[in-house]
């Protein structure tokens, strides 16, 4: 018996070094959001430069020569990573009517009946630091989605303008998994 309460006891200690890796993590990425934004703006420009260049030369590179609205989309893209929190809070005012996320340690307080046979000490450590995670993940994907929708309009390809809104909109609901599994519950149980 002592066996698995040392299984568990590992687990759930592996569950919060995980959990503590977030916040470093997460800073990293929006520091990085926050380069790359800059760079795809100067991007943006130098796409104005040669689109202006291109009309006012009168050459037209054929069906693929989208003008201004690569660099322009380019540009909206590099302000909402410059942007992310803002970005992000505005997604969030939009689906759940808040402006930010909800703390994993709520989980038991939005989604009490759901989570009610797992409610004691070592299950809520595990469960919050793996909600932790989904939420960084959340970030990741929410990330990746407008990546995605740059993408589409430099390379256009069937589906990923699709791809890249599945990533934004799954995004967050990942970043606020809390809320988002308090609404399932209010769906389901009533």
């Amino acid at each position: 018996m002592g066996g698995n309460g040392d299984a568990l006891n590992g687990l759930v200690g592996l569950a919060e070094r995980l959990a503590d890796l977030v916040p470093p993590a997460q800073a990293l990425v929006v520091a990085t959001c926050f380069i790359l934004g800059v760079i795809l703006a100067i991007f943006a420009l130098q796409g104005f430069a040669k689109a202006s260049e291109r009309s006012a030369s009168g050459q037209f590179r054929g069906p693929q020569d989208y003008g201004p609205w690569v660099p322009m989309v380019t540009l909206i893209i590099a302000v909402l990573l410059v942007s992310l929190s803002t970005t992000i809070a505005a997604f969030l005012m939009s689906f759940f009517q808040v402006d930010e996320t909800v703390a994993a340690s709520e989980i038991f307080a939005y989604a009490p009946e759901m989570l009610a046979p797992l409610d004691h000490e070592q299950a809520r450590t595990v469960i919050i630091a793996l909600l932790r995670v989904v939420q960084f993940i959340g970030l990741l994907g929410f990330i990746r989605g407008l990546f995605l929708l740059n993408k589409s309009v430099k390379w256009p390809a069937p589906g990923l303008v699709g791809f890249g809104v599945t990533h934004v909109v799954g995004g967050v609901f990942a970043m606020n998994i809390v809320m988002f599994l308090g609404m399932i519950e209010e769906l389901v149980l009533g």
